[in-house]
């Protein structure tokens, strides 16, 4: 009594190593039920990959590259909060937005653009905050993919242009290192 599939497979009952066509057990005489083989085999392959760093060999081990990119899409999001309050608020920020447009020369033209348009200051804002708030995935190593989009709102938050540069090496430093995140199994 065999089917058309072949290959072992392994009883549930006594856990004797079958033929993958047999329909009863040649061991114990009970019956195979192949949907329940191939459940199995898909089970398996749900824990090989949901493996989590911790579970891996010793020759595997967690390295630093998540939090260093965490810290700097961290203090990329705030710079870009600190440049779009400084230039939303008047007197203050005039000052302080001349001084350093003067070290980094393309600083100016970001300067008038945020003078003029308060929506893109406010938006600096917006996506230095989301940073800040997505960068917290990167510190639990919980969400790979709210992660990155840490480090994209990081870059988008420009950030006195320093912030967008810190924010591209952490989003680059958390790409790089996908499997240090804990998987989502379910």
């Amino acid at each position: 009594m065999r089917s058309d599939a072949t290959g072992p497979t392994v009883c549930r009952a006594c856990g004797w190593d079958a033929d993958r066509g047999a329909v009863v057990c040649p061991s114990c005489g009970s019956s195979i039920h192949h949907q329940d083989v191939e459940k199995k085999g898909s089970e398996s392959t749900k824990v090989e990959e949901c493996e989590h760093w911790s579970e891996l060999p010793t020759h595997s081990v967690r390295t630093a590259k998540v939090g260093v990119g965490g810290i700097l899409i961290l203090l990329a999001g705030f710079l870009g909060i600190t440049h779009a309050l400084l230039s939303l608020l008047p007197g203050t920020g005039e000052d302080i937005l001349a001084t350093y447009g003067s070290v980094i020369a393309p600083g100016e033209t970001l300067n008038e653009i945020l003078d003029s348009y308060e929506v893109y200051a406010g938006l600096m804002m917006l996506f230095g905050v989301l940073a800040v708030v997505l960068s917290m995935f990167a510190f639990n190593r919980s969400r790979f993919d709210g992660a990155l989009a840490g480090g994209v709102f990081g870059v988008m938050s420009i950030g006195f242009l320093f912030g967008a540069f810190f924010a591209l090496v952490g989003l680059l430093l958390i790409a790089t290192s996908r499997r240090e995140f804990i998987p989502e199994c379910g």
